[in-house]
């Protein structure tokens, strides 16, 4: 026996405690070790367990012969005969054990919407729309009972009386003998559609309009027992421990109330779009059983045009003194039948509108199977029964074989893919075989790769499929007998391809404003780098970086701030280039930056407008796979040319004078007579805002002599002064 086989060597790099943070596109597990994980994929002849394992089900065999529009009921005889209740025709359908398939009986209705089996091995049909229930025997239907309600939904004995749910009105019934019987209750809503028998003697019941779960105790007594907030109970029964299961379901759109939302349609869905394409391309062999989609991450588009949308589910657990609390819901999928599991403390829940088939327990649910078929609506015994399109499954023994494909995994971005193993028992004469597929397109296409040949080798060390966003793993299963292999954990490895910094943003500060640290201590105290050492700017240096930023003023600086972002969260450094508008040619200023600004003097370059360039890099991190991303500045004007003050004309009670400026605007003019306070003086347009002004200052004739003192700013922060003798 080969036991926890592992295919291959997972690579890891960086995950490991203390990997530094400088590295760059970490390799990353894809691991699927649950029920929840393995549930998310496409089940074919595989079944996930409720602890989280894939095995090969249990072969399903399809009855053929059968060609009715819809199927409604399925008994099991004691015999390991079935039977199917169907429409439109009205007839009783028997299946032998050996698949033979013939009428039982044809009713009059054009449905046989409910079967039981009698403690006298009759077989009891409820026919709709009519309400009649008749006993067969012989091939020959007598009627049992008339209900006159439309609608026979369910039967079910109990100490040897006959139950029946009809539908418009909702009612329960009890028959004790051919034509005797009695309406025990009538309800509000207008169907009774499910019926259950515990081994206590009591009825359960369930209502489509309100979702009442109803009990009739031996003596006839009807109690309330759960007010669902869904619309329908949809299906009772009890698991192998004898507690009670109750599923309930709603739709948001396809029900008119009239009927029940999980009666089964006979209109088949048909998928479109790329999950048509996806079926198509596959490996085009038939299957006997389906390809779904599951769930998200989705392996297909949902297939559209059915009428029957906005299904939502749950089921209940009802245990003796508790209240019912749920352990299993559905936002997309309706529960049409619940049976008891091979396992005591779960039950099988069939749904639609998926066609998938699930076990069900306390904290924990499993995929069992998928079918073509879109509602698996009936279970009976080891016969399950389906519509969209009708159809009635046999579980056999024997050689099987089976497929599993995982949903659609999305690493992210495009990713090199690398080693993959699996953990668990392939006993002799089993076999578990792989294959993988990789595109771009989030649900399969003729855009991805084709599968690679399955293969079994214990020892690849690279996951073959090719470089791709999105990837899918097949699991072939086999055997030759009663024993099968167990798959419980698949590992499959893959590293994104290293992604380019962005450089988000790059902005210039104000002339002379600087970001800076504040050094221990609480001064600001800087010291400048000789231009020798670092080319010919000289720039602000700190021996010590503590806390956020300051900003603060320098004569003659400027600054340049950025923001980068890396989708690894790679380290960066960046280097800062420069050149004049007018220029082509790049020039260095700076190289290997950790921070995110840098302020340097600009008194090293001629006035005039530069744009600046900074380029951020993550070689530290990838040293074998460097990206870069850049982002140019606007024009950034660098004027270090203080303004020039003339005067100008001056009468007795004025002095008039002009400020002009080569490169920028002036931005304030001040004054001062006899070195008292700074006055601001405004030009004589009313507005500062071009690169000459003129201005008028108002002189108390008494300040003849005096010394007046004018100060003019530009926009670049240059300041020039003059001094006059007040005339």
């Amino acid at each position: 026996m080969k036991s926890g086989l592992r295919f291959g060597t997972i690579l890891v790099c960086a995950l490991a405690a203390g990997a530094p943070a400088l590295f760059g596109a970490a390799t990353r597990i894809w691991v699927s070790d649950s029920s929840a994980d393995f549930s998310l994929g496409e089940a074919r002849g595989i079944a996930v367990t409720i602890d989280g394992s894939l095995v090969l089900s249990r072969a399903s065999q399809r009855v053929e012969g059968i060609s009715e529009a819809s199927l409604f009921a399925l008994a099991a005889g004691r015999d390991g005969t079935f039977y199917a209740g169907t429409g439109d025709s009205g007839r009783i359908l028997r299946i032998s054990p050996a698949g033979k398939v013939d009428t039982l009986a044809t009713l009059k209705e054009k449905e046989v919407t409910a079967l039981a089996i009698g403690p006298d091995g009759a077989v009891y049909a409820g026919g709709s729309p009519g309400g009649n229930v008749y006993r067969v025997e012989g091939g020959e239907a007598s009627l049992y009972y008339a209900s006159k309600a439309r609608y026979v939904w369910a039967l079910a004995f109990s100490n040897g009386q006959l139950y029946v749910g009809t539908g418009l009105p909702g009612e329960i019934h009890r028959v004790s003998a051919a034509g005797k019987g009695e309406r025990l209750h009538a309800t509000p809503d207008a169907h009774v559609r499910t019926l259950y028998a515990d081994a206590r003697h009591r009825v359960w019941a369930g209502t489509s309009g309100s979702g009442l779960v109803l009990r009739v105790d031996p003596a006839g007594a009807v109690s309330t027992m759960y007010d669902s907030s869904k619309s329908e109970v949809t299906a009772i029964a009890a698991s192998g421990d004898g507690r009670i299961w109750v599923a309930a379901g709603s739709a948001d759109a396809g029900s008119s109330g009239s009927e029940p939302i999980s009666a089964p349609s006979s209109a088949p869905i048909a998928p479109t779009g790329k999950a048509a394409t996806a079926a198509r391309e596959d490996d085009g062999k038939e299957k006997a059983e389906v390809t779904v989609s599951v769930s998200t991450p989705r392996l297909a588009p949902p297939a559209s045009g059915s009428s029957r949308a906005g299904y939502s589910s749950e089921v209940l657990l009802f245990e003796e003194g508790e209240p019912a609390r749920p352990v299993w819901t559905s936002s997309s999928e309706l529960v049409f039948g619940l049976s008891p599991d091979a396992d005591p403390a779960a039950v099988l829940a069939s749904t639609g509108p998926n066609g998938k088939l699930y076990r069900v327990a306390i904290g924990r649910s499993a995929l069992e199977r998928t079918f073509d078929e879109k509602q698996v609506t009936a279970i009976g015994g080891d016969a399950i029964g389906t519509n969209s399109a009708t159809g009635v499954y046999r579980m056999a023994a024997g050689s099987r074989t089976g497929e599993w494909v995982s949903a659609v995994k999305d690493t992210g971005r495009t990713s090199r893919f690398g080693a993959f193993r699996w953990e668990g028992d392939a006993p002799s004469g089993t076999r578990v075989e792989f294959a993988f597929r990789s595109g771009e397109s989030s649900a399969p296409d003729n855009t991805w790769s084709a599968w690679t040949a399955f293969s079994e080798r214990q020892h690849a060390d690279r996951n073959p499929a090719p470089s791709g966003r999105y990837l899918q793993i097949k699991v072939r299963m086999g055997s030759d007998g009663a024993r099968g292999p167990v798959l419980r954990r698949i590992e499959a490895s893959y590293r994104n391809r290293n992604a380019a910094p962005v450089v988000d943003s790059l902005t210039a500060l104000a002339p002379n404003e600087v970001y800076a640290r504040s050094a221990s201590g609480g001064s600001n105290v800087f010291e400048t780098t000789s231009p020798d050492e670092k080319g010919i700017f000289t720039s602000l240096e700190e021996t010590r970086a503590e806390g956020t930023p300051r900003r603060l003023l320098r004569k003659g600086y400027r600054t340049l701030t950025w923001r980068a972002t890396d989708a690894d969260s790679d380290t960066l450094s960046y280097d800062i280039e420069f050149r004049p508008v007018s220029a082509t040619r790049w020039l260095p200023l700076r190289r290997s930056l950790k921070e995110s600004f840098y302020s340097f003097d600009s008194t090293s370059l001629p006035d005039g407008d530069y744009v600046f360039r900074v380029t951020a890099s993550d070689a530290e991190a990838n040293p074998e796979e460097k990206k870069t991303g850049f982002r140019d500045s606007s024009p950034v004007r660098v004027d270090n040319t203080p303004p020039v003050i003339r005067r100008l004309s001056s009468s007795g009670a004025t002095f008039e004078f002009e400020a002009t400026d080569a490169a920028s605007p002036i931005l304030e003019a001040e004054y001062s007579i006899d070195s008292k306070e700074w006055a601001r003086v405004e030009p004589k347009d009313g507005l500062s805002d071009s690169a000459q002004e003129s201005y008028a200052i108002p002189i108390d004739p008494k300040l003849r002599g005096g010394f007046l003192l004018i100060r003019v700013t530009d926009t670049s922060r240059n300041v020039a002064a003059a001094s006059f003798a007040i005339p």
